[in-house]
């Protein structure tokens, strides 16, 4: 269940049915509420169970509940107003508004680019030693500065407020709160 599965990848009943998973439906009880024949319902389990690389239904589940709670996650953080950025893989996973901001960036431009293309020059082997012992689970300074770089490819100040290491996806990351170095 590592791949990039997300709810988005489920057509509109398929993604009926899941949520009916997620709440215990039975079959039985799935095929009444969305008025569908049990071997369709099935046909969507399955279809389901492709998408999520589940091997089972139980783990289909498991894998929608975790993917929902992510995605409750990701809206919370996307309002905050500091920079909050998820980095995976040493690639921006999420980041949100604000921290688009303070890297001049549009809204959600930075998924999917790699960590250092977002880091000035003279601070990216700082951060990678910093990401590297993170992800080991290495106790460290919650708190540093460093130069990012902007859209436009100018330097900025910023602080990291606070920095963990998490599981996004089911995986290993890094969760970072970052503020513009003026404010911290």
């Amino acid at each position: 269940m590592e791949s990039e599965w997300k709810w988005d990848k489920l057509d509109p009943t398929e993604r009926r049915i899941a949520e009916l998973l997620v709440e215990g439906k039975s079959n039985a009880a799935i095929c009444s509420e969305v008025f569908l024949s049990r071997a369709r319902v099935q046909e969507c389990i399955k279809r389901i169970l492709i998408k999520t690389g589940a091997n089972s239904t139980r783990g289909a589940i498991a894998f929608l509940v975790e993917e929902r709670e992510n995605l409750s996650l990701l809206r919370t953080l996307d309002q905050a107003s500091d920079g909050v950025m998820i980095i995976q893989d040493r690639v921006a996973a999420f980041a949100n508004r604000a921290l688009h901001r303070i890297h001049e960036y549009e809204p959600y431009e930075m998924h999917g680019v790699p960590m250092l293309e977002l880091i000035a020059p003279g601070s990216r082997d700082f951060i990678m030693k910093q990401y590297e012992l993170r992800i080991r689970g290495e106790p460290l300074v919650q708190s540093y500065s460093f130069r990012i770089l902007c859209k436009g490819g100018q330097e900025k100040d910023v602080t990291v407020a606070s920095i963990r290491l998490t599981r996004y996806r089911g995986r290993p990351a890094v969760l970072a709160i970052v503020l513009p170095a003026a404010e911290m």
